[in-house]
């Protein structure tokens, strides 16, 4: 089994000036977790201290919904 090299020091203003800056252009949440070498949770949840918005984090919300609506 693959051992993963998360990083669990607490965000730097580098680190946090990265996820602003690969938010806006667009990048990846994938790409994201291996630049900064955090777990999605991680990631997510300093996205939203900033008050920063993730591109595809509302995948699957939207199927899971209209699934809902046809009962």
């Amino acid at each position: 089994m693959a051992t993963r090299t998360y990083n669990h020091e607490r965000w730097s203003d580098d680190d946090d000036r990265l996820l602003r800056s690969m938010s806006e252009t667009g990048k990846s949440l994938t790409l994201m977790i291996v630049k900064l070498k955090r777990p999605i949770a991680s990631i997510r949840s300093r996205a939203i201290e900033l008050g920063i918005n993730l591109p595809g984090t509302r995948i699957g919300l939207r199927r899971k919904h209209q699934s809902t609506l046809g009962r």
